[in-house]
């Protein structure tokens, strides 16, 4: 067996003040001029929760507080949400990008579908049910993607929820139609072009198949996925789209800068596709693409510092960028936490 670092939150701590995470770092230290955004909040209240549920620390709890309380401000009067505020807690937008409004509905999905006490289950409903009225205006892929999760754990935490189902069919009904649209048969994907945070599609996919059962979503989610596996596994290497260029189809990839978001959203799509399908293959390429934050990857650099527990912010180049951000670290966490339940049933290869 590999021995894989310990779960950690220091450094995720050391970013978090009493107004929630600070988005950027100078290596280790926080970033204060930075500020905060409710994109890497609403992932952070995501890895609070999850760890609190895995160590039932009190101290987690009081991170949960801290990040779901950010989600709360940051709602607009409109029931939307602000991302970038400044350190002295003005915010910097009218209003955030359809990315981030998924992601916080997630963030309160899985609030809900939590094992914590019901004052915390009910501010998340409350932010969730606010915003959801807007989830027909959606239009990006990652927007209905982000929020199709949410539906997901929002079902999980109230099965009943009967218009939360039916917002979850058409986000993943929509979802499929892009694929339609854009798929050819060598190029089997949403769009003509792989960017960011490309697990997310499929993941979407995957769990709204284990609410509905509808085979069209398995069939979508296994056909996508196993594409961006096909990209960016190269001889047991996972290599994520760079950001410097990304890769547009018929042209050149980019191979730089790689950052943590795509693997951690690579490893859970194909633990999702473990668990939809019980086929062994898409757990070992989750452990593939897990092993890239710790040096199997195109440099042969841990991503991972063992002192912090945090990340560092990508892969360049000419090594890791040494500052260790909320973002990464706290993508880092999020695919430690969805590997930590099957480390005990992978082998060395």
């Amino acid at each position: 067996m590999k021995d894989y670092p310990p779960i950690v939150l220091e450094h995720l701590e050391n970013l978090t003040d009493h107004t929630g995470v600070i988005q950027h770092a100078i290596f280790s230290i926080p970033n204060r001029r930075t500020g905060y955004t409710t994109d890497d909040n609403a992932r952070a209240l995501i890895v609070a929760l999850q760890e609190y549920d895995r160590t039932r620390d009190r101290r987690y709890l009081r991170m949960v507080t801290t990040y779901l309380s950010f989600l709360h401000y940051a709602q607009t009067p409109g029931r939307r949400f602000h991302n970038f505020m400044s350190f002295d807690q003005i915010f910097l937008d009218d209003e955030s990008s359809e990315d981030c409004f998924g992601r916080v509905l997630w963030a309160c999905g899985e609030a809900l579908a939590a094992n914590i006490h019901e004052n915390v289950k009910k501010v998340a409903r409350r932010l969730f049910d606010d915003a959801a009225r807007w989830l027909p205006t959606i239009t990006t892929l990652r927007g209905k993607a982000y929020s199709s999760i949410g539906c997901y754990f929002y079902l999980k935490g109230d099965p009943e929820a009967v218009a939360i189902r039916a917002r979850l069919e058409s986000l993943a009904d929509s979802i499929c139609a892009i694929f339609r649209a854009n798929a050819t048969d060598d190029w089997e994907w949403f769009e003509p072009f792989l960017t960011y945070s490309n697990g997310i599609p499929p993941r979407a996919l995957f769990l709204a198949h284990q609410i509905t059962g509808k085979q069209e979503y398995l069939d979508v989610a296994l056909c996508s996925l196993d594409f961006l596996n096909k990209e960016t596994i190269i001889d047991g290497v996972h290599h994520p789209i760079g950001c410097n260029g990304w890769f547009i189809k018929g042209e050149e990839r980019a191979w730089f800068d790689q950052q943590p978001v795509d693997p951690m959203c690579s490893v859970m799509a194909n633990v999702a596709a473990y668990e939809a399908t019980s086929d062994q293959k898409y757990l070992d390429l989750a452990r593939t693409v897990f092993d890239w934050f710790f040096g199997l990857n195109s440099l042969n650099e841990p991503l991972y510092d063992p002192v912090t527990g945090g990340c560092y912010d990508a892969l360049t180049p000419s090594g890791p960028n040494f500052n260790q951000g909320s973002e990464s670290t706290i993508c880092c966490l999020l695919a430690q936490l969805t590997m930590a339940p099957y480390i005990s049933m992978l082998s060395e290869e």
